[in-house]
Order: structure tokens, then sequence, then C-alpha cells
């Protein structure tokens, strides 16, 4: 049975490995073309409304990524259980997309930085409809990784097709996250089929009592998410007010590597959450267990990454955007050291999680955003690009310490009842 399990969670790695290496990797191929014909200042308008879809999309996921998540996974052979969570939370990201396109619009019209881009926001909302259907957190939640690496890879490949075949100048920035969100509507059809066939569900349409007790358990989450996007996504946004398009453009190019190479860091925690939600049942020594066998090694290969990085920047970042990104070998070299901070925080996390602690999550990462916001506008206004890196070391270290904090403040007993 240990071989079994530890066969699985290999498994799981490595599906979700596939997924970002897919991910990233197309996305990384793309942005050489996409600089070239919009330039780095255009790709610095993509990279701020992308930013501002990550938001809307870490809306309409409502946190489900966690809660449904973890609900399918210690309720996995009950399939009652598991079909009638798959259509609330289907049919709840349905009316998040509705209010989150209200939301784009009040944005668009009443900040003229975004309404020069009308066309640009309209069209990138595409990608948050995509966000919605994506069937990652069902098939997570299953421990079935292979169907999300299968859907994943049909959607890249369409954005990339698209991409090269439309995107020829400047004009055509808008299409860049349209073609992303038309990408992820083909994988989120494709996976809620497989789901619906596979799994033989029975069409369960849920009333408005079950969506607002969906909705009610995962506000705490989604809050957290939004602060954890404010920690990850809000300095582009942030320095674009204190800069230029231009300097966003160089910012976001290392930031882009960044974020792929972060992926590992993701997968690894997609890879043993569910693990982690069963093991939490059984009590301290279990959780520690495992994290001492599987997170030590993992931890030793995430700082030999960050460290040939680190050493290999000028080269990464000619390969990927050639002379565009010398400006970039500061950014990217300081974010390596992030790195590693953030891996630090990776248990202490997923055992919050694991064990429902809404409230410290919430707080923790909530306060990070608060921090995260309030450095970067003192810092960037005086130092720019510097004045960012700071407010995200500073942000980072403070959610990692506050995360172990808190979760060594956790008592898990012999044995505890799912939440």
């Amino acid at each position: 049975m240990p071989i079994e399990k530890n066969n699985r969670l290999i498994y799981n790695f490595f599906s979700l490995g596939v997924v970002q290496v897919i991910n990233s990797s197309l996305q990384l191929l793309v942005i050489p073309y996409v600089i070239i014909r919009i330039g780095a200042a255009g790709y610095g308008v993509i990279a701020i409304a992308q930013v501002v879809m990550f938001y809307l999309s870490t809306f309409t996921e409502y946190g489900f990524n966690q809660t449904a998540t973890r609900t399918i996974s210690v309720n996995r052979d009950d399939g009652g259980i598991v079909s009638q969570i798959f259509f609330r939370v289907l049919f709840s990201k349905l009316i998040l997309c509705v209010i989150a396109f209200v939301m784009l619009l009040l944005l668009v019209v009443t900040v003229p930085v975004f309404r020069t881009h009308l066309l640009l926001y309209l069209a990138a909302f595409v990608f948050v409809v995509g966000q919605a259907l994506l069937m990652n957190w069902f098939f997570q939640g299953l421990e079935k990784m292979w169907f999300i690496v299968l859907t994943t890879l049909i959607g890249r490949i369409l954005f990339v097709a698209l991409v090269f075949l439309f995107i020829k100048n400047k004009g055509d920035d808008y299409l860049f996250l349209f073609f992303m969100g038309i990408g992820n509507i083909l994988a989120g059809v494709i996976g809620i089929l497989i789901a619906y066939r596979l799994y033989r569900f029975k069409f369960n349409n849920p009333g408005w009592a079950e969506i607002l007790e969906e909705l009610k358990g995962g506000w705490h989450f989604t809050v957290t998410n939004l602060s954890m996007n404010t920690c990850q996504y809000a300095n582009i946004f942030v320095l674009r007010f204190f800069t230029n398009d231009l300097i966003v453009g160089y910012f976001s190019i290392a930031e882009r590597i960044f974020f792929t190479v972060k992926q590992g860091l993701v997968i690894f925690s997609q890879s043993v959450y569910p693990r982690v939600c069963l093991l939490v049942r059984n009590g301290k020594d279990k959780v520690t267990g495992f994290f001492k066998r599987i997170y030590i090694p993992f931890l030793l290969c995430v700082l030999a990454g960050s460290i040939l990085l680190f050493v290999f920047t000028p080269q990464v970042l000619f390969f990927f955007s050639g002379k565009e990104a010398v400006h970039s070998v500061f950014i990217l070299r300081m974010l390596c050291i992030v790195l590693l901070v953030v891996c630090l925080n990776i248990p202490s996390t997923l055992t919050l999680l694991a064990m429902n602690r809404k409230k410290e999550y919430f707080r923790i990462y909530t306060l990070g955003g608060i921090l995260n916001i309030l450095s970067n506008i003192i810092l960037a206004w005086f130092f720019q690009t510097n004045g960012t890196i700071i407010a995200i070391f500073i942000t980072e270290i403070f959610i990692t310490v506050g995360v172990i904090y808190e979760s060594s403040r956790v008592h898990l007993p012999e044995k505890i009842k799912p939440a």
C-alpha cells in the first residue's frame, strides 16, 4: 500500500509537471515573437491587463482550488457528494463570471489608463471565462492528473497557433489574452465533457441556497488568494504608476521567467495537497514524516536550480528575449533568491489548508497583501524597479515567517474528523 501511494504521488507530481512545462514553455515560446511584433512597451501593456485578469480569475475561482479539491479528496469514494460538488462549483463559477464582467466594465469606464485600451480589456475577459471553466480542481481532488495534462496541452497548442497566425503588428496586442482565453475555454469544455462522461453524473441543478452555501464556505480563501495575487502580481501594477510601459516591459520579462520557474513549487504543492488532506487526520507524526521524506529533497533541488539560474541569468534572458532583456538581469537574479523564501513556507501553508485553518491562512496572506501594496508604493516611488524588488522580499519573508509560526501553533491530535 505505501508503494502504491508513493507511485501515485510520483504520478501526480510528474503529471502536473507536464502541465506546467506545457503551460510555461509555450508561453515563453511566444514571448520573443510577441515582443518583436509589438515591442517591449506593448508587452508591458499586455502584462498590466493580464494582472487585472488574474485578479478577476481569482475572484471567479473563489477558493474552489482549496475548498472543493479538499472536499472531493476526502469524499472521493462517495459518488453522490462528488457529483453534487461538481455542479455546485460549476454553476457558482458561471454566476461569479457575470459579476466579474460587471466589475471589469466599471473599471475600464472609471480609470483612464484602462479606458485607453478598452478593446484589449474587453477581449481579455475571455481569459477569465476560460479559467472559470477549467476542471483542474476536480481532477486534482480525484488525483486524476492525466486529464489535466490532456486538456492543458490542447488549449495551449491552440493558443500558440493563434498567436503565430494572427499577431503581426502593434495593433494586434489585444489578441494575446483573447487567444489565451480561447485556448482555456476549449480545455475547460473538454474537461467538463470528460468528467461528465467518465463519472456518469446525473444533471443536478443546484438551488440558490446551495450556491450561497458554497460561496459562504470559500470567501476566506477568496480574499486570501486575492491577497496572494497582490503579493505576486500587483508589483507590476504599482510599478506602472511610477514608471512607464517600457520599464514595466523589462520587469515583466524577468518576472515571467521567475513565474515559470516558480511553477515547480506550485506543482509540488498541488501534487502533495490531496495526500496531506488525508494524512492530517492521522496525526502530526504522519504529516511530519511525510514532509521529511518528500519535502527536504525537493527543497535541495530548488536550491540547486536557483543557484544555476542565478549564475546563468544573462544567457537565459538572452535566449528567451534577446537584447531587450539586458535590463532585466538584476531583477531576475533577485527573484531567484525570492524563490527560496517562497519554497520554505510550503509545508506550513499546506498544513494550515489541510486543517481547514481558514482564519489563520486568511489573516497572514491578507496582511501580506496590505504590506506588499504599502511597501511597494513607498519604495517604487523612490527607487522604481529596485524598490519593487525590495517590497517583494519584505512581503515574502513576512508570509513565510507568519505561516511557519501559525502552523507551529496547530495541535494535531492522534485522530481528527474531517471538517
